[in-house]
């Protein structure tokens, strides 16, 4: 009995330091994140069932200094897509349908949807037009308009397809809202009320929905910030869940995701068989709504979503028993980044610590060159100006920016969330992208 007790005791002695280690490795790479403006947010990671970190960083609003818990609810962006994807594999499993149905037999009329299945549409193969490239579409996003399906679909439905269905990926948020309408269309419910019958009441996801904006809940609810620093807060814009519907529209905690992956790795939303269907690559490492990918000799399933103001990255790994979740309220680009690092901890892999970016010096005629005015649209004139063997950039009549080299071809302006680089052109001129959370503008010298 003693003997037991002694073992009993070791390994939860055991248990305890790696706990604290994994504790201080994490807790260290993502204060690096922070310092460089690339993290705000909370994370919650467990391993064997256990917690092994669970804690929060920085404001969910500035203004009323709020500070971030584990119990706040952030926009998810397109960690969306994995959950819309298990609405659609439950439905036509229960159905007995096959995922290699056309699309036109669910939306009647649309044009090549004999040629486009449902699984094309699940493993972003489809070749639709991205809706998001419509200016007029873009507009929609941080309006007030409901919109039907009808008039979502109406904006990439008569585009013509990029390529042959099945022969190549290509991540399409238009052929995820498409799955949403073929969800109403078949279950006879909204799609809010399918996500609520199907996983938020078994999972007890109390926390969970779909219109952010109609979230009465001021303490948990974060606001969302396009950059955020300790001297500089730029506030977004919430996009319009009717705008981003199936294909991004979800908020949830991270105490909710958890109740996702317990959910997911006992199959208690799909059958096994089902499960290993949606996790298994198609083209390009995507499955059914998961990317699958490697780390290490690892294989891991992983989902990421970026909207403006709002960042998630999920990753789990069954065979160690590992689930990873970051929200972040700040448009970043980092969160795959320090995920994945966040494995490599848990699984003892060497792993980087970011590091602030470093000015090199340019030569002054390479510089010269680049001087001018750049147009990125009738509204947006961009000036690259030379003062003082110094490059500034001025947009329209702004304040001008100072320039900072990290590449002969790329800049940074410190403070900003902004990448400016010069793409040599044939006729030795140069083309301008600018590079600004979630947007990348472009535009040509003006002779």
């Amino acid at each position: 009995m003693k003997k037991t007790f002694l073992i009993v005791s070791l390994l939860f002695f055991n248990y305890i330091v790696f706990a604290q280690s994994y504790s201080s490795k994490i807790d260290s790479l993502i204060k690096a994140y922070i310092s460089l403006n690339k993290f705000n947010g909370t994370v919650l990671v467990t391993k064997n069932g256990k917690v092994v970190f669970n804690k929060s960083y920085g404001y969910g609003d500035v203004t009323n200094k709020r500070l971030i818990t584990s119990k706040s609810i952030f926009q998810i962006g397109s960690l969306t897509k994995p959950f819309t994807a298990l609405l659609i594999l439950k439905i036509f499993d229960e159905k007995k349908i096959s995922i290699n149905e056309p699309l036109s037999k669910f939306i009647i009329n649309y044009p090549k949807g004999s040629e486009i299945t449902i699984k094309h549409l699940l493993t972003h193969t489809s070749g639709i037009y991205e809706a998001l490239q419509d200016p007029n579409y873009f507009e929609l996003l941080t309006a007030s308009k409901q919109l039907t399906n009808e008039e979502r679909i109406s904006f990439f439905c008569n585009k013509p397809l990029s390529f042959t269905p099945g022969s190549k990926f290509s991540y399409s948020n238009s052929g995820y809202d498409l799955l949403g309408a073929v969800i109403e269309k078949l279950s006879g419910l909204t799609y809010q009320e399918c996500l609520k019958k199907y996983i938020f009441e078994p999972l007890k996801m109390q926390n969970s929905g779909f219109d952010y904006r109609a979230l009465n809940d001021k303490k948990r609810k974060v606001t969302g910030y396009s950059y955020l620093s300790k001297t500089r807060q730029i506030e977004s814009k919430l996009w319009n869940p009717y705008a981003i519907f199936s294909s991004g529209a979800l908020y949830s905690t991270t105490g909710d995701l958890l109740k996702f992956y317990s959910g997911l790795k006992s199959y208690r939303i799909v059958s096994r068989e089902v499960y290993e269907s949606a996790v298994t690559p198609f083209l390009n490492g995507y499955g059914l709504g998961w990317y699958i990918d490697s780390i290490g000799k690892d294989l891991v399933i992983n989902h990421g979503g970026n909207i403006d103001g709002f960042t998630s990255y999920y990753l789990m790994n069954h065979q160690n028993d590992i689930c990873i979740i970051l929200l972040n309220n700040i448009t970043s680009t980092s969160l795959e980044r320090i995920g994945n690092s966040i494995y490599k901890i848990l699984t003892n892999m060497p792993y980087i610590l970011p590091k602030p970016k470093l000015e090199v010096p340019v030569k002054q005629e390479i510089l010269s060159s680049y001087v001018g005015r750049y147009e990125i649209s009738e509204n947006y004139i961009a000036t690259i100006s030379l003062e003082n063997s110094l490059l500034f950039l001025q947009i329209n009549n702004e304040t001008k920016m100072k320039l900072s080299a990290e590449k002969e071809t790329v800049f940074f302006i410190k403070d900003e969330d902004m990448e400016i680089e010069f793409v040599p052109q044939k006729n030795t001129s140069f083309q301008l992208k600018i590079r600004q959370g979630l947007s990348t503008k472009i535009g040509d010298k003006i002779k």
